[in-house]
C-alpha cells in the first residue's frame, strides 16, 4: 500500500514539475508573437522585422527539436531542461536591450533553440517514470498548462502595453523562467533518480538490449514512423496555418474588429484544452488507444467538417459566415487532438527501445515543417484566389493525413504490441 502511495506521489510530483516547465516554455516563447503588435505600434520594430524575428525562432525551434531529442537519450533529461530554462531566461532578459530590430533576430533565434531543449526531455521523464496510462494522463496536464499559459499571455500582454511597456512582457518572462529554473534545480534529483516505473520491468531490459543494436532509422521503419511523419506535417499545416490566419479570416469574412480578433485568439487555446480532454478520454477506447487509428478518424472528421466551407464562404449571410468561423475553430481543435496523440502520446511507445526523446524531438520537428509550409501556402492561396480555395486546400491536406495514416497503421499496430 505504501509503495502504491509513493508511486502516486511521485507521479503527481513529476507531472507538476513538467507542467511548470511547459507553462513557462509557452509563456517565454509566445510572448513575442502576442506583444508584436504593441512593439510595432511603439515603433520598436516594423512588420518586416517582426516577421524575421518570428521566423528565426521558428527555424531554430524546429532544428533544435532534432538536437534536443538526440541529446535527451544520451544525457540526463533534467540537465537539458535546466540548460534550456537558463538560456531562455537570459534571452528574454536580453531581448529588450537589443539596439535594433535586427539585433533582436539572433537573440530570439537563441531563445527558439533553448525552448526546443524542453519538450523532448519532458516526454523522456514522463515516459521513463510512468506506465503508459499514467503517461497519457500526465500529458493531458502538461499540454493543458501550455494552453493556459497562452490564454494568460493574451490577458497579461495588453495590461503591460496599457500600463507599462512592451519591454515588461519580456522581463516578466525572464523572471518566471528564473523562478521555475530555481525550483527545478532544487528538486531535479527526484525527476531523474529512483522514480522509474515501467509496465513490465522484467521485459524492459531485454527490449532495450534489442533496440541498442538498432539504429533509430530501423526502429522508425519497423514502427511505421515514416508515413506517420507525413500525417504530422499535415496536422502542423492545418493546426498552425488555420490558427495563425483565423483572425485575418474573421476580419475579412465576418468583418470583425482588431479587438474582437484578438479576443478570438485568446479563445482558441480554450478550444484546444477541451479537445485534448476529449481525446484523452477517448484514448481509453479501442479505436483511439492506437494513436495512428485515432489520428485517421480525426482527419476524416475534419474532411467532413471542411466539406461545406468552400460554399459557405461565398455567401453574404452573416449566420453562414459565423458558422464558417466556428467550423474553422473546430478544425484547429481537432488538430490539437491529433497533436496530443502523435506528439504527446506516441513517443511514449518508444520507451521500450530507449529512444523516447529522439522520437519526441523528430515528431515535433515535423509539426513545424507543416507549419512552415502553411505560413507561405495559405496566404498565397487566399491572395491568388480567395478563402474558399484555402478551405479546399484544408480538405486535400486532411485527406493526405488519412492516406498516410492508413499506410502506417499496420506496422505501428504491430510495433505497439511487441
Amino acid at each position: 500500500m505504501k509503495t502504491n502511495k509513493k508511486l502516486y506521489t511521485n507521479a503527481l510530483f513529476i507531472t507538476a514539475m513538467c507542467s511548470l516547465v511547459y507553462f513557462v516554455s509557452y509563456f517565454a516563447r509566445k510572448d513575442f508573437a502576442v506583444a508584436m503588435a504593441g512593439m510595432i505600434e511603439a515603433g520598436a520594430i516594423d512588420k518586416t522585422i517582426g516577421g524575421h524575428i518570428g521566423t528565426a525562432l521558428f527555424i531554430a525551434y524546429g532544428l533544435g527539436q532534432l538536437v534536443s531529442g538526440y541529446l535527451g537519450d544520451k544525457l540526463k533529461p533534467g540537465l537539458i531542461i535546466s540548460i534550456g530554462l537558463a538560456v531562455t531566461c537570459a534571452a528574454n532578459a536580453a531581448f529588450p536591450f537589443a539596439n535594433s530590430g535586427y539585433g533582436m533576430i539572433p537573440i530570439w533565434a537563441i531563445n527558439g533553440f533553448a525552448q526546443a531543449m524542453l519538450w523532448p526531455p519532458i516526454v523522456k521523464i514522463l515516459a521513463n517514470s510512468l506506465d503508459h496510462a499514467a503517461f497519457v494522463r500526465a500529458n493531458l496536464y502538461v499540454t493543458s498548462a501550455a494552453h493556459i499559459s497562452t490564454v494568460l499571455l493574451y490577458v497579461y500582454v495588453p495590461m503591460c502595453l496599457s500600463f507599462a511597456s512592451w519591454k515588461t512582457v519580456f522581463y516578466s518572462a525572464a523572471i518566471i523562467s528564473f523562478i521555475s529554473l530555481a525550483i527545478f534545480l532544487a528538486l531535479m534529483w527526484r525527476t531523474v533518480v529512483g522514480t522509474k516505473r515501467y509496465p513490465n520491468q522484467h521485459t524492459l531490459p531485454k527490449a532495450k538490449k534489442k533496440a541498442g543494436g538498432e539504429s533509430f532509422a530501423r526502429i522508425a521503419f519497423r514502427a511505421g514512423l515514416f508515413p506517420i511523419f507525413v500525417s504530422i506535417v499535415a496536422m502542423g499545416f492545418l493546426r498552425d496555418g488555420i490558427e495563425s490566419w483565423l483572425p485575418t479570416l474573421y476580419n475579412e469574412i465576418v468583418g470583425g474588429t482588431a479587438a474582437s480578433s484578438t479576443l478570438l485568439s485568446a479563445i482558441l487555446p480554450i478550444f484546444a484544452i477541451l479537445s485534448i480532454v476529449i481525446i484523452k478520454a477517448l484514448h481509453k477506447t479501442k479505436l483511439f488507444k492506437n494513436e495512428v487509428l485515432g489520428c485517421m478518424i480525426i482527419f476524416l472528421a475534419c474532411i467532413v467538417l471542411s466539406a461545406p466551407l468552400p460554399f459557405i464562404m461565398k455567401h453574404e449571410s452573416t449566420l453562414l459566415r459565423g458558422t464558417c468561423l466556428v467550423i474553422s475553430a473546430l478544425i484547429t481543435a481537432c488538430m490539437h487532438g491529433i497533436n496530443f496523440l502523435l506528439i504527446s502520446c506516441l513517443p511514449g511507445r518508444f520507451v521500450k527501445t530507449g529512444r523516447t526523446s529522439t522520437a519526441s524531438g523528430i515528431t515535433n520537428a515535423f509539426t513545424y515543417v507543416g507549419a512552415a509550409i502553411s505560413s507561405y501556402a495559405l496566404p498565397a492561396i487566399s491572395s491568388q484566389f480567395d478563402w474558399s480555395a484555402s478551405a479546399v486546400s484544408w480538405i486535400i491536406v486532411a485527406a493526405i493525413g488519412v492516406v498516410f495514416a492508413i499506410i502506417a497503421i499496420r506496422k505501428y499496430t504491430a510495433f505497439i504490441k511487441e
